[in-house]
């Protein structure tokens, strides 16, 4: 065969190969797209405007276009590079192999993500990653439970197997049959080809590339996770973890900016967040307790009806104790659970984990319980999980926490307690805590992890519900989930248990007059997928913070607040002179006297002035939808929301590696 047949031929083969491939692959991932779409946000679809769906589409399409192209590219290449003897035999075997994989992979992760889309309310995050953590049986069965693994793992293999098999046929036809009559058509084709080929890996023509801020086309979050394709924003993901394991040294420029904006005194050290509590409100050192309680969820709450959906059970009768106060526009800090505890317990910043990894063993000046060790009291974590999820143990004892209590010493000190697939059940927890905090001779500080109302979602099996009817209309109507009632059977239970617990404090003659016990959710209930739109993005992170104090106080339940707020709050009840180094405000101290008067979310910022939504690398601000202020759309809650971020972030860069060296 001449030259240029060979020539001619090759390209043809080439450029029809990347066309049928390419458009196959753009149909999977448009399906999966679309499924995404009209399964698990079709309230957000219908609440965006018709130019927002358009620009949905269209900005869907250039992400896929770019992904697509970058994945295709090495079976390109292999075109180009086979020896001409060797292609008719070697492209269509090894092309063939490579677009079955690709298949398989993009399947695979666009199901998977499809899933963790209707669990977590977003695409793929640094979460996946966090499960490497986790107790693997429980994450195997939760997941085996939970999702139809076996279907949507043979829907990957037949995407992979029909795309590989057809592929091969396909060019086992095109490298025998294809011809160009002239080599000078062919040149120019490859030429184009390439040309277009690199413009959409880079998917813009103009002077930046295609990025991954693109992806905020719409006022709704939810769509706007919707615009990568599974494999995509898994890739970002993985760039996320390794930017996250690359922690760069803090710079003292943007470090007293943040500083500044919130009116702190700034000089080359961590001194700006110094706090020191006066004379404590109660006296006399009183027990401090916070139980962190697996995905309590305000949002859930709301659909109490005292008489028919009894959500709250004992929980409802501490409530109306007159020492105890709830506050009600209250969000939580993380959106999983060790995102939440790690800014609770060292105020870690947005994309870093500071339980896994090389840091997890360093002690943080910003440590929780720190500033309770100084002052004599024994620091006592309680989980109801196990001690190595998530490195819990070791990194609380490497921040001042003096014991550490979990599943296995509680399954050992009662072997007949009740064990769900993530520990042991809360009753256990709680009923070790008031035994430890009855027999104590020192002032205790205590933070409970309860893990009960969690998928799969299991109570003991001698624990009864009374006054929780089933089937409820107005919850049918809000939530679209098959597990709605086991999600408030469990929340009930865990309700329950904590309302037992802080009831069994208020009525010990030894306990009721000196102990303090603060509870809030770790996160808002996942798998509801309900909080698609603008409007309903605070509510989407929502949880309850509650406070049983050993007498009356006052403090606004209304003003904004969210986890960050926890520990100022609690070292301003208990601790008399103490120094803390933290970035929130006492609840029992005017708003006036703090500069971080909001409430703040990674994703969602509630100010005075408005509500900010953070998504995909933008930031939007809104009127603040049912609360009470100012109602306007600019506004600065964004600008407040990033100025909090950059100081968690430097202050954490500045722990772990450092201020960046000046250039003098």
């Amino acid at each position: 065969m001449d030259l240029q047949n060979i020539f001619t031929r090759r390209t043809l083969v080439i450029i029809r190969t990347a066309a049928a491939t390419g458009l196959f692959l753009l149909l999977l991932v448009s399906v999966i797209r679309l499924c995404s779409v009209f399964w698990l946000n079709s309230q957000a679809w219908d609440s965006i405007s018709g130019s927002e769906k358009l620009n949905f589409l269209i900005m869907s399409l250039r992400f896929d276009l770019k992904f697509i192209t970058i994945i295709l590219s090495p079976l390109i290449l292999l075109g180009l590079v086979i020896p001409p003897g060797r292609f008719a035999s070697l492209f269509p075997k090894c092309g063939a192999v490579y677009t079955g994989f690709v298949f398989f992979v993009t399947a695979l992760a666009g199901v998977a993500n499809y899933y963790f889309i209707r669990t977590y309310g977003h695409h793929f995050d640094l979460m996946c990653f966090g499960l490497i953590n986790e107790d693997f049986g429980a994450v195997v069965s939760s997941i085996w439970d939970g999702y139809p693994v076996i279907r949507f793992i043979l829907f990957a293999l037949f995407c992979g197997i029909a795309a590989g098999g057809s592929l091969y046929g396909f060019l086992w036809f095109l490298c025998r049959f294809s011809r160009l009559q002239f080599i000078w058509s062919a040149v120019f084709m490859m030429i184009v080809f390439l040309g277009v080929w690199g413009v959409l890996i880079r998917g813009d023509v103009g002077k930046f590339p295609l990025r991954r801020a693109a992806a905020a086309v719409t006022t709704s979050a939810s769509i706007n996770d919707l615009v990568p394709s599974g494999l995509m924003a898994l890739s970002w993901t993985v760039s996320d973890y390794y930017k996250e394991k690359k922690v760069q040294s803090a710079d003292p420029a943007d470090l007293k900016s943040a500083a500044s904006y919130f009116g702190l005194a700034y000089s080359d050290d961590y001194k700006a967040v110094l706090k020191r509590t006066s004379s404590g409100i109660i006296k006399g050192k009183p027990g401090v307790v916070l139980a962190i309680m697996e995905s309590m969820s305000t949002d859930m709450l709301l659909q109490d009806n005292p008489d028919s959906f009894d959500v709250y059970g004992s929980l409802r009768k501490v409530l109306e104790l007159p020492t105890v106060l709830s506050f009600k526009n209250f969000v939580s800090e993380g959106d999983g659970t060790i995102d939440s505890v790690g800014r609770i317990f060292v105020r870690q910043g947005d994309n870093f984990n500071h339980s896994v990894g090389r840091f997890s063993r360093s002690s943080f000046f910003t440590s929780a319980a720190l500033p309770f060790k100084e002052q004599g009291y024994h620091t006592v974590l309680v989980t109801a999980g196990g001690s190595g999820w998530r490195n819990l143990g070791d990194f609380a004892l490497a921040n001042g926490f003096e014991t550490v209590i979990d599943d296995s010493f509680l399954l050992n000190k009662n072997p007949d307690a009740g064990k769900s697939t993530w520990g042991v059940f809360d009753e256990e927890m709680f009923d070790f805590a008031y035994d430890f905090l009855k027999k104590s001779d020192r002032p205790v500080f205590m933070v409970l992890i309860s893990v009960t109302n969690h998928p799969p979602y299991q109570i003991p099996s001698g624990y009864r519900i009374s006054n929780l009817e089933v089937p409820n209309s107005s919850v049918e109507q809000k939530y679209h989930n098959e597990d709605i009632y086991s999600m408030y059977e469990t929340l009930r239970y865990a309700n329950d248990k904590l309302g037992d617990f802080i009831l069994r404090i208020a009525g010990s003659d030894s306990l009721s007059g000196k102990v303090v016990i603060a509870a809030t959710g770790d996160h808002n209930v996942r798998g509801l997928n309900i909080y698609q739109t603008a409007g309903s993005a605070v509510i989407g992170h929502q949880v309850p913070f509650i406070i049983y104090l050993p007498r009356k106080l006052e403090a606004d339940p209304m003003r904004f607040a969210s986890h960050k707020d926890i520990m100022p709050t609690l070292f301003d009840l208990a601790l008399e002179g103490a120094d803390y180094y933290y970035q929130g405000c006492s609840l029992f101290k005017s708003s006036d006297e703090c500069p971080y008067n909001f409430a703040y979310n990674g994703s969602v910022t509630v100010t005075d002035h408005g509500v900010c939504i953070s998504d995909s690398g933008t930031s939007r601000s809104f009127a603040l939808n049912g609360f009470s202020g100012s109602d306007v759309e600019e506004n600065s809650s964004c600008e407040t929301a990033e100025q909090f971020r950059k100081l968690n972030e430097w202050y954490y860069r500045y722990q772990t590696a450092g201020l960046k060296k000046s250039n003098k």
